[in-house]
Protein backbone atom coordinates (compact mmCIF):
# COMPACT_ATOMS: atom_id res chain seq x y z
CA UNK A 1 0.00 0.00 0.00
CA UNK A 2 1.54 3.21 -1.06
CA UNK A 3 2.46 6.17 1.93
CA UNK A 4 0.30 8.82 2.42
CA UNK A 5 0.84 12.12 4.58
CA UNK A 6 -2.63 13.59 5.13
CA UNK A 7 -4.64 11.84 7.76
CA UNK A 8 -8.90 11.68 7.17
CA UNK A 9 -11.13 11.47 8.93
CA UNK A 10 -14.72 10.78 8.96
CA UNK A 11 -15.80 10.19 12.55
CA UNK A 12 -19.59 9.78 12.49
CA UNK A 13 -19.65 8.84 8.70
CA UNK A 14 -20.93 5.52 7.48
CA UNK A 15 -18.93 4.06 4.27
CA UNK A 16 -20.56 0.51 2.54
CA UNK A 17 -18.38 -1.24 0.68
CA UNK A 18 -19.68 -3.43 -1.80
CA UNK A 19 -17.00 -5.94 -3.56
CA UNK A 20 -17.24 -9.44 -3.67
CA UNK A 21 -13.35 -9.81 -4.22
CA UNK A 22 -11.38 -10.89 -0.80
CA UNK A 23 -8.00 -9.20 -1.88
CA UNK A 24 -10.22 -5.72 -2.42
CA UNK A 25 -11.80 -6.05 0.57
CA UNK A 26 -8.35 -6.39 2.57
CA UNK A 27 -7.08 -3.42 0.69
CA UNK A 28 -10.13 -1.34 1.46
CA UNK A 29 -10.23 -2.52 5.05
CA UNK A 30 -6.81 -1.67 5.39
CA UNK A 31 -7.41 1.88 3.81
CA UNK A 32 -9.90 2.79 5.15
CA UNK A 33 -9.14 1.86 9.01
CA UNK A 34 -7.78 4.87 10.24
CA UNK A 35 -10.25 7.21 8.94
CA UNK A 36 -12.82 5.89 12.18
CA UNK A 37 -15.71 6.30 9.52
CA UNK A 38 -18.11 2.91 10.38
CA UNK A 39 -17.40 0.50 7.81
CA UNK A 40 -20.49 -2.01 6.26
CA UNK A 41 -19.79 -4.90 3.83
CA UNK A 42 -21.71 -6.60 0.79
CA UNK A 43 -20.18 -9.08 -1.47
CA UNK A 44 -23.13 -7.93 -4.00
CA UNK A 45 -25.86 -5.58 -4.89
CA UNK A 46 -28.35 -7.18 -3.91
CA UNK A 47 -26.96 -7.62 0.02
CA UNK A 48 -25.99 -3.86 -0.65
CA UNK A 49 -29.66 -3.24 -1.26
CA UNK A 50 -30.84 -5.08 1.83
CA UNK A 51 -28.53 -3.45 3.93
CA UNK A 52 -28.70 0.06 1.96
CA UNK A 53 -32.45 -0.03 2.93
CA UNK A 54 -31.98 -1.46 6.96
CA UNK A 55 -29.21 1.48 7.30
CA UNK A 56 -30.33 4.68 6.07
CA UNK A 57 -27.25 6.67 7.29
CA UNK A 58 -25.13 5.34 4.51
CA UNK A 59 -23.00 8.66 3.49
CA UNK A 60 -20.88 6.55 0.68
CA UNK A 61 -20.69 3.50 -1.21
CA UNK A 62 -18.07 2.41 -2.82
CA UNK A 63 -19.86 0.00 -5.13
CA UNK A 64 -17.97 -2.67 -7.54
CA UNK A 65 -19.51 -3.53 -11.00
CA UNK A 66 -19.13 -6.87 -11.88
CA UNK A 67 -20.49 -9.35 -8.88
CA UNK A 68 -22.54 -12.10 -8.35
CA UNK A 69 -26.43 -12.28 -7.43
CA UNK A 70 -26.54 -8.28 -9.13
CA UNK A 71 -24.21 -6.41 -10.70
CA UNK A 72 -23.29 -2.85 -9.26
CA UNK A 73 -25.15 -0.99 -11.88
CA UNK A 74 -28.40 -2.44 -11.21
CA UNK A 75 -27.55 -2.11 -7.61
CA UNK A 76 -26.74 1.91 -7.88
CA UNK A 77 -29.98 2.07 -9.69
CA UNK A 78 -32.14 0.78 -6.82
CA UNK A 79 -29.85 2.31 -3.85
CA UNK A 80 -30.22 5.66 -5.90
CA UNK A 81 -33.78 5.45 -6.20
CA UNK A 82 -34.24 4.95 -2.65
CA UNK A 83 -31.77 7.14 -1.43
CA UNK A 84 -30.70 9.81 -4.28
CA UNK A 85 -28.55 11.54 -2.12
CA UNK A 86 -26.01 8.88 -1.22
CA UNK A 87 -22.54 9.56 -3.15
CA UNK A 88 -21.79 6.12 -5.03
CA UNK A 89 -18.28 5.80 -5.59
CA UNK A 90 -17.97 3.04 -8.57
CA UNK A 91 -14.96 1.11 -8.95
CA UNK A 92 -13.94 -1.61 -11.35
CA UNK A 93 -11.05 -3.51 -12.71
CA UNK A 94 -12.63 -4.04 -16.18
CA UNK A 95 -13.45 -0.86 -17.79
CA UNK A 96 -15.63 -2.10 -20.56
CA UNK A 97 -17.05 0.21 -23.68
CA UNK A 98 -19.77 2.61 -22.29
CA UNK A 99 -19.42 1.39 -18.69
CA UNK A 100 -18.50 4.75 -17.37
CA UNK A 101 -21.55 6.13 -19.28
CA UNK A 102 -23.50 3.32 -17.90
CA UNK A 103 -22.63 3.96 -14.59
CA UNK A 104 -23.61 7.33 -14.69
CA UNK A 105 -26.94 6.88 -15.96
CA UNK A 106 -27.49 4.65 -12.94
CA UNK A 107 -26.49 7.29 -10.44
CA UNK A 108 -23.04 7.00 -9.62
CA UNK A 109 -21.44 10.05 -8.31
CA UNK A 110 -17.65 9.05 -9.15
CA UNK A 111 -15.90 6.45 -11.42
CA UNK A 112 -12.64 5.34 -10.53
CA UNK A 113 -10.83 1.93 -11.83
CA UNK A 114 -9.01 -0.49 -10.32
CA UNK A 115 -5.60 -0.83 -9.21
CA UNK A 116 -6.99 1.84 -6.74
CA UNK A 117 -4.22 4.41 -5.68
CA UNK A 118 -4.33 4.99 -1.95
CA UNK A 119 -4.00 8.85 -2.23
CA UNK A 120 -6.73 8.94 -4.99
CA UNK A 121 -9.05 6.85 -2.98
CA UNK A 122 -9.04 8.66 0.19
CA UNK A 123 -8.84 11.99 -1.54
CA UNK A 124 -12.34 11.00 -3.85
CA UNK A 125 -13.96 9.93 -0.71
CA UNK A 126 -12.90 13.14 1.23
CA UNK A 127 -14.37 15.31 -1.28
CA UNK A 128 -17.58 13.93 -0.47
CA UNK A 129 -17.27 12.94 3.54
CA UNK A 130 -14.80 15.71 5.37
CA UNK A 131 -11.36 17.78 5.34
CA UNK A 132 -8.08 16.11 5.49
CA UNK A 133 -5.67 17.58 8.19
CA UNK A 134 -2.04 17.29 7.20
Amino acid sequence: MEFTDATYSWIGKTVLIVEDNETSNIYFEAALRKTKANLLWAKNGLDAVEIAKKNENIDLILMDINMPKMDGIEATKIIKSLYPNVIIVVQTAFILSGEERLCQEAGCDEFITKPIRLKYLLDTIDHYLGKKEK
